[in-house]
């Protein structure tokens, strides 16, 4: 009887909560006060890095602030982990490449007449908020207030992205001294503050009612979880990597399947009892309306500084379906938001690193109330000539550069150059850990190279013994397992000696090895003819054999060659 009764609910509960597209979305109350921006995006994975040395400064351009300036977009929150690129205590010092690049990024949205988000996302997801954050939070925004407060009205602060695991009380002060620390010496630009619980909506009222002019108040919005989140590969237990086809809006002939990892969890029971309302608009727009509420309570601006739907395991339809109301929610309260994020998981394009002219998820950008240019159709080009993929900086077909490894040393901005100005390092690491460059993959296709006698050249020193291999990736994703095709590298090529030597590999004789797949956690042995040169996703460099702790590698003018 009781599993009955349940069914009959959860069949009602689909009645009342599953939104046919051509009903009305519920009505809105609008905040009575604005922000100067209103739609954007945020350009995460540029000032991320653990060290200034390692920011891919190349991931983004002058150009991409001509394109999103062309979809209308009118603010970019820029996420950058400002704690990270000190000199420590007691000073905590900002290093001068980060505000050399910082610059840049900032005279780039004056010229286009964007406005600028300097984010603090100094964070850790898994980590509590340090109650002693002040330490560093003060001199750290002290530093940007001082180098910006001349600027335009287009920058604006943001204190900290998402605290959480601190009390609101003990936050709420940090903050305000924050706030406090930027007003001693600029008094004109905008300041964003926030909220605990990664900035959950439902803490906007647990922020204290600051007495300084020109806050506005923020929210992170990703309602609901599961279906924005299904198939993530972080969070707290249990992860979402298996859960997939998770429908927005809530029906219940659509809801999934339990993956057999997420039976018994929450999950599970969010899925058979509440998802159906969870997912549903009146849902939503319940929430959202806190964000309202709070406005008028507090007669000052909010700002929704992140949301967006994960695309790994989501349907693109239910995408689309969550933006587009979600986009007039917004707008109906008068809310201004920076979608998470532009390239990336969460991002516009059809994969995480795509082009503005040829990979738009055109339907996503226009459910999201932005103007997208007409899309032109991918050709594999037949690649003939070589390519530049590092010299001073990555070259322009490296789309990302990056390292894994907690314990790696690794530099972009080396200035122990074998010719310019930079030279890359990278070392101290664990087996297994990586340095890498990620490359346009869906363009170009490398066969021809092969064909004709080009190599994978490059400049090298180290000072001890090292063996490392250096391999092309092909990409992973539903039609493509990641195989390796890898060269390795010892004292007979590099010797210990400190000087610079030129290595020259035929791309011709490079060896297949496997494919580590890491959706699945699984490793594939090699197949004669499995390596393909049409799709060449990575550039990659890998303590393949041993740790090499207290070693040091410097690599230079890494290219592709005849």
């Amino acid at each position: 009887m009781k599993n009955l009764l349940l069914i009959i609910s959860v069949i009602l509960l689909a009645s009342c909560y599953s939104v046919k597209k051509t009903e009305e979305y519920p009505p809105a109350n609008p905040a009575l006060k604005t922000t100067p921006f209103s739609r954007g995006v945020n350009f995460s994975g540029w000032f991320e890095s653990f060290s200034a040395n390692s920011i891919p400064f190349t991931r983004y351009t002058e150009q991409d602030f001509i394109d999103v300036k062309y979809l209308g977009v009118d603010v970019i929150r820029l996420p950058i982990r400002m704690h990270s690129m000190t000199g420590g205590a007691p000073d905590y010092k900002l290093d001068p490449l980060l505000l050399e690049f910082l610059d840049i990024a900032v005279n780039w949205a004056e010229k286009y007449e964007i406005y600028l988000i300097i984010d603090n996302h100094s964070f850790d997801p898994v980590q509590p908020t340090s109650s002693d954050i002040h330490r560093i939070l003060l001199p750290v925004w002290k530093q940007i207030a001082q180098r910006y407060k001349n600027r335009s009205d287009y920058i604006v602060y943001e204190i900290l992205n998402e605290p959480h695991g601190i009390s609101d009380a003990i936050w709420g002060e940090i903050q305000e001294r924050a706030i406090a620390e930027i007003r001693s010496v600029d008094q004109k630009h905008a300041i964003i503050a926030g909220g605990t619980e990664y900035n959950s909506i439902n803490k906007l009222s647990g922020i204290p009612k600051y007495k300084y002019d020109n806050i506005i108040y923020t929210f992170h919005f990703y309602d609901p979880y599961l279906f924005t989140h299904q198939g993530a590969t972080w969070g707290g237990a249990p992860l979402l990597t298996n859960l997939a086809n998770v429908p927005f809006p809530g029906e219940y002939k659509r809801l999934p399947k339990i993956p057999v990892d997420l039976k018994g969890t929450w999950v599970d029971n969010s899925i058979q009892n509440t998802y159906l309302y969870d997912a549903s608009y009146a849902a939503l727009s319940k929430t959202l309306d806190k964000a309202v509420a709070f406005s008028l309570e507090r007669d000052a601006p909010v700002f929704c500084g992140e949301y967006g739907v994960f695309m790994r395991n989501s349907q693109n339809e239910d995408r689309v379906r969550w933006y587009e109301f979600v986009t007039y929610a917004l707008d109906a309260r008068k809310i201004s938001r920076t979608s998470w994020d532009y390239y990336g998981g969460f991002g516009i394009f059809k994969t995480e690193i795509g082009s503005f002219k040829h990979d738009l998820n055109v339907d996503v950008v226009k459910a999201m109330g932005f103007k997208a240019p007409e899309q032109i159709k991918r050709a594999l080009h037949p690649l003939e000539e070589g390519f530049v993929i590092f010299d001073d900086y990555p070259g322009k077909f490296v789309r990302y550069t990056g390292y894994w490894g907690d314990s790696t040393d690794f530099s972009l901005y080396d200035t122990n150059a074998a010719q310019g100005k930079y030279s890359m390092r990278w070392g101290n690491v664990l087996q297994y850990n990586t340095c890498h460059f990620d490359l346009d993959s869906s363009v170009w296709d490398f066969t021809a190279l092969v064909k004709n006698g080009f190599h994978l050249e490059f400049k090298a020193r180290a000072d001890k013994y090292v063996k490392f291999d250096i391999r092309f990736l092909n990409e992973e994703s539903s039609k493509s397992l990641p195989w390796r095709m890898r060269f390795t590298v010892d004292d007979t090529v590099l010797p210990p000696d400190g000087k610079w030597h030129t290595i020259r590999i035929p791309l011709a004789n490079m060896k297949v090895h496997g494919a580590w797949v890491n959706a699945e956690q699984k490793w594939y042995a090699p197949e004669a003819d499995s390596f393909s040169w049409k799709n060449v996703a990575r550039l990659e460099i890998t303590s393949e054999y041993q740790d090499l702790k207290d070693v040091l590698i410097r690599f230079d003018d890494i290219k592709i060659t005849r």
